[in-house]
């Protein structure tokens, strides 16, 4: 069963925080909100000092201060960067800085400044017309959760809603802190189904579904049914890490198939991935509404992986123009750096002396272009050349095509074949880029692409006197 994507997806462009590295809300310092961690078994460290890893993970215990309030105090800097979405990593109360252990899904944790500071930050987001995602965590709980405690006390209405065996539980990945949920359960469904519906009425625009996969199919399509139940405009992406066809039950997923094959391209592990890339479009339903990511909290920061910076740019240029939505992980657009978890997870730099400025101003650029640009928004994906990538990304009308070469080798003179008959003879294509103008020939355009470089063109009119070219397409 697939439902539509809601309409406002296919022109957004999402922004991932981790509220606790963010920034820390009402002037206050974590030295200020130490007791909110420390009587809860955490520890406090200073904004800005690198986080690491430390024996027996104890560095989701480590809090920098980050709040909901903070988030809300940075929305200018939100509206400036362009981003029209905001997915926040978990919000509920929990023990933990990363918040995946839910102790309670009806209680904002006071950590991140409680119920007065979600609804507060909901408000200001909205005004901006910022939508807002949630982390829903359902897959497993925390330890401390209160069905958990029960259930290891053998309470016979709680043991049926985990796996417990002898001495043991089966938990997410083994970690005895996460406990898995027994989804087959009917209360655990309803459950689930009320956390979702509960936040929908409060106003959030949409849940992230963390280990979709574990969740399987079906209950990422019930969680979907409640969504859509209640809006068709609601929208629902799930974490599978897997190539993204075959999850039509959901909007769309957090596309790590997509990261790994650019990363590879640009990084020089393969010369070509177009097949794949087309593959992918071809296969996938719901490629729309699915996110494009070069990184997250699960994974090394963009600036790691991809060191050299022009060859990172056409990793970013790949996100924003393949179909999907882009996604942008805090900090990323500065140039931060970071490696595998907790590494990647600083603090954000608020400093603009230390930011890489011109890498800001091209994510800027981007953004505003993914928005506004109907080819990118909506167009079909069709490969023009697999080395080095060449795609076309056709609208209706030919005049909002928008075609993509990405370049991560030497210089080449790159002829391509435009697939679109209603692209006339004569007409220029304009390198949104650098303003420079390739007539097309008899539907053939040849470009130069330098060296690590790119090229984004968009089809213009053009006007002789009184004559236009495009006056009946």
């Amino acid at each position: 069963m697939m439902y539509p994507i809601p309409s406002w997806v296919y022109d957004s462009v999402v922004y991932q925080i981790f509220p606790d590295r963010f920034f820390i809300g009402k002037g206050k310092t974590v030295e200020d909100k130490k007791d909110l961690y420390l009587k809860r078994g955490g520890t406090i460290e200073k904004w800005g000092v690198p986080p690491r890893k430390l024996p027996d993970a104890q560095h989701v215990k480590v809090f920098y201060g980050g709040d909901l309030w903070g988030i809300a105090e940075k929305i200018d800097y939100l509206e400036e960067l362009g981003v029209n979405a905001v997915y926040l990593t978990p919000i509920f109360l929990s023990d933990t800085n990363h918040k995946y252990d839910t102790i309670d899904y009806f209680k904002i944790d006071p950590q991140f400044g409680g119920k007065r500071a979600f609804v507060h930050l909901l408000k200001v987001l909205h005004s901006r017309n910022i939508k807002l995602i949630l982390d829903g965590v359902f897959n497993h709980v925390g330890s401390q959760h209160p069905w958990f405690k029960k259930a290891r006390k053998k309470d016979p209405e709680y043991v049926n809603r985990f796996f417990l065996y002898r001495d043991r539980h089966r938990s997410w990945f083994d970690v005895g802190s996460l406990p898995e949920l027994n989804v087959e359960v009917e209360e655990v469904r309803e459950y689930i189904l009320k956390v979702v519906q509960h936040y929908l009425e409060v106003g959030v625009d949409g849940w992230r579904l963390d280990c979709g996969h574990d969740l399987g199919p079906l209950v990422n399509l019930w969680i979907n049914m409640k969504v859509k139940e209640f809006s068709s405009e609601k929208y629902l992406v799930s974490e599978i890490w897997t190539y993204p066809a075959g999850w039509e039950m959901v909007d769309g997923l957090m596309n790590y198939n997509f990261r790994s094959l650019v990363l590879s391209y640009v990084n020089g592990e393969t010369d070509s991935i177009g097949t794949e890339l087309e593959r992918a479009y071809r296969e996938t339903k719901n490629i729309f509404g699915c996110w494009n990511m070069l990184d997250s909290h699960d994974t090394p920061r963009l600036a790691t992986t991809v060191p050299v910076k022009d060859l990172r740019k056409l990793a970013i240029v790949l996100q924003f123009t393949y179909p999907g939505v882009p996604l942008v992980y805090y900090g990323t657009e500065i140039g931060l750096t970071g490696g595998e978890d907790p590494e990647c997870r600083a603090t954000m730099e608020w400093n603009r002396e230390k930011w890489d400025m011109e890498l800001f101003e091209f994510y800027k650029k981007m953004i505003r272009f993914r928005r506004t640009d109907p080819g990118l928004r909506f167009g079909e994906f069709i490969l023009l050349k697999e080395k080095p990538l060449a795609f076309m990304r056709k609208a209706p009308h030919p005049l909002q095509d928008t075609i993509v070469v990405v370049n991560p080798e030497e210089e080449k003179n790159v002829v391509l074949s435009l697939p679109d008959g209603k692209i006339m003879n004569a007409t220029p294509l304009f390198d949104i880029f650098t303003g420079e103008k390739f007539h097309v020939d008899g539907g053939v355009v040849k470009v130069p692409v330098g060296r690590r470089s790119f090229r984004i063109l968009k089809p213009i009119d053009l006007r002789v006197g009184r004559y236009r070219l495009y006056k009946r397409v």
